[in-house]
């Protein structure tokens, strides 16, 4: 990362997102991929400059064509949305690939949806849970979740309640509401664990707090099963 970028950053992080941007545009057309794709992320949000997200999709590419990772990962988005371009779930997953291959978590979280669902890729559980657990490895507590999820019903790993418990924990221990629901209903239904009404009761009052409603519906039957007094 060169001096000169180094400085535009530190005009942007001090607010000045004007000259910044005009810094940044100076570095990308000398074609530096980090400012393409700081231009690229202004132009998007109409940050010290008017929003333009077709200019945006423009430098995006011009990044991701340098193999920008972050650059990369919002051409994905972009393009899986259609925003400021058309619609390519296929061209989105290989943007989200290639980020991901690159280090990019949130890119690994994107093609792992998109590989379970059989968005612009074939359908295959496998990976996805691969891709899914590399993320939240890396604490992704999305990932988390959903890696803790296909442990729980067995889709693309064996089924592994051991497993599911712990991924539910990392990231209901992040605050995540399903993930606090999923292991209150581990403790509620005794699967993988000793049964325990007090820490499904726990956990799903803080999922309930955080707005999961489901959550809601195991306290009221613990109650009314007089498991708990309130």
């Amino acid at each position: 990362m060169s001096k000169y970028f180094e400085m535009a950053a530190d005009l942007y992080q001090k607010g000045d997102r004007v000259s910044a941007f005009n810094a940044f545009l100076e570095l990308a057309i000398d074609g530096d991929a980090d400012a393409q794709a700081m231009v690229g992320f202004m132009l998007e949000n109409g940050e010290g400059c008017e929003q333009n997200v077709e200019e945006a999709f423009g430098w995006y590419q011009k990044a991701a064509d340098q193999g920008q990772h972050v650059a990369l990962f919002n051409l994905g988005q972009m393009l899986r949305s259609g925003k400021g371009c058309p619609t390519d779930e296929k061209a989105a997953f290989e943007a989200f690939m290639k980020s991901a291959w690159a280090g990019n978590v949130h890119a690994m979280f994107e093609a792992a949806q998109m590989m379970e669902a059989g968005a612009g890729t074939p359908l295959n559980l496998e990976r996805a849970a691969n891709w899914y657990e590399t993320a939240a490895q890396y604490g992704h507590t999305e990932a988390q979740n959903c890696i803790g999820a296909m442990y729980q019903e067995g889709q693309g790993v064996a089924k592994d309640y051991e497993k599911a418990r712990r991924w539910y924990e990392k990231a209901a221990e992040q605050g995540h509401p399903r993930a606090m629901y999923n292991l209150g209903m581990l403790y509620d239904k005794g699967w993988g664990v000793e049964q325990n009404s007090e820490k499904a009761l726990e956990w799903c009052r803080k999922a309930a707090h955080a707005g999961h409603d489901k959550a809601k519906s195991i306290i009221r039957r613990l109650q009314e099963e007089g498991k708990i007094v309130f």
